[in-house]
């Protein structure tokens, strides 16, 4: 059985986080509909501040983000 860390946890959420925002931010091209641009992009923003809290929490606890 494995055994994961902090970190191990923390850089599988980044990975996660950043697949959301890249995500999110293609979805807000592609709408027609401004509304649901808009919220795209409000989710998108709010995936970037979160990967700036994890990136810290990463380098805090040693890694490299």
């Amino acid at each position: 059985m494995n055994n994961f860390t902090d970190l191990d946890m923390l850089y599988d959420y980044e990975k996660d986080v950043t697949a959301a925002a890249a995500g999110y931010m293609t979805f807000a091209t592609r709408a027609a509909d401004s509304d649901l641009r808009t919220r795209y992009m409000q989710l998108a923003t709010e995936a970037g501040k979160v990967h700036e809290k994890v990136s810290s929490l990463i380098e805090k606890t040693g890694g490299i983000a």
